[in-house]
């Protein structure tokens, strides 16, 4: 248990408090924003990046109470998670087995239907981490090809909260992320369906990638990107690999000069470093094709191919439509 002192006490109690009473009122004044906004604004509204920042405790579908994680026993949760067209992708730092071969966290992709501002299904059918593992065994086990969660939701004006089940007596509860950069060409979801070797900046292998051993899938949107890479078709249960890896950071595009700086933060699966916002660069050589078909190519890449010692990576993206 932790334990604080008088005034660390009080500021703790001042700011459950004020958490608390905007929820409560961006519950009571959704129902008035929907006048004063287009009927189909929420399908909207729902789209972006979102930060999870606690839970909600319901008591008869009513919110009695929340925890903020920064005033939790546990503040170095972190919990993102993306709407856009009609795909979901989130990751976490925190839903991990100790006795899992792989050490991070865990994340999910799939795709989403928004009926209403409290009504929302997700279709989850790939992830990192145990998610990707529980869905792996869910999928065999039932011949489907994803796993349906039916959620009560409430989306209001920049906050949203999600109950995943309906006998839940808690929601989790996030604020939306600001954009970081306009929109560009960039922005979508992006199936990647190529991987090149480079040796002394020369391309000399070029392999594809089968959804059902790979299945590589990223969401870039303003400024703000994040990925998800299932490997339950390629690895067995009991190596790290099968955890598969997934990642959250920003992103600067330089289209006059050809290039994508990402700026990686933390990831999940075999992914664990966490890093400062903008203290850990990539830069990538991107090339389009056409608006649904990008390359871009990281040339500090180094490793090996059957026939080569590599000293650059190209990584092909098709749009997810």
């Amino acid at each position: 248990m932790q334990v604080f002192q008088p005034t660390q006490q009080i500021k703790n109690i001042m700011l459950k408090k004020i958490l608390f009473v905007s929820i409560l009122i961006s519950l009571v004044s959704c129902g008035n924003n929907q006048t004063n906004k287009n009927i189909d604004s929420y399908e909207e509204d729902i789209l972006g990046f979102w930060n999870r920042v606690g839970t909600i405790q319901l008591m008869n579908g009513i919110a009695v109470d929340t925890l903020a994680f920064v005033n939790s026993q546990t503040p170095n949760n972190k919990q993102i998670k993306v709407y856009l067209n009609d795909r979901v992708m989130w990751i976490n730092n925190f839903w991990k087995d100790s006795m899992a071969p792989w050490k991070g966290g865990s994340g999910g992709y799939g795709k989403f239907n928004i009926y209403s501002r409290d009504s929302l299904t997700e279709l989850m059918s790939h992830g990192t981490g145990l998610m990707g593992a529980g869905l792996k065994q869910y999928k065999d086990e039932n011949s489907i090809e994803s796993q349906t969660w039916n959620m009560s939701i409430s989306l209001g004006d920049g906050i949203y909260s999600q109950k995943n089940t309906p006998e839940s007596e808690y929601a989790e509860f996030f604020e939306k992320l600001p954009d970081l950069e306009p929109k560009s060409r960039i922005d979508g979801v992006w199936k990647r369906v190529y991987e090149i070797a480079y040796v002394n900046e020369i391309p000399v292998d070029t392999t594809s990638l089968p959804s059902d051993v790979i299945l590589d899938m990223k969401v870039m949107y303003r400024g703000r990107y994040m990925y998800q890479v299932d490997q339950t078709g390629l690895a067995d249960p009991d190596e790290p690999g099968y955890g598969g890896y997934g990642g959250y950071g920003t992103f600067v595009l330089d289209e006059e000069n050809n290039k994508l700086y990402e700026y990686g933060e933390w990831g999940s699966g075999t992914f664990t470093s966490e890093s400062e916002p903008k203290s850990n660069k990539t830069t990538h050589e991107i090339s389009f094709y056409n608006d649904d078909l990008f390359l871009q190519i990281d040339k500090s890449f180094s490793g090996n191919n059957p026939n080569n010692e590599m000293t650059g990576r190209g990584l092909v993206y098709k749009r997810v439509k």
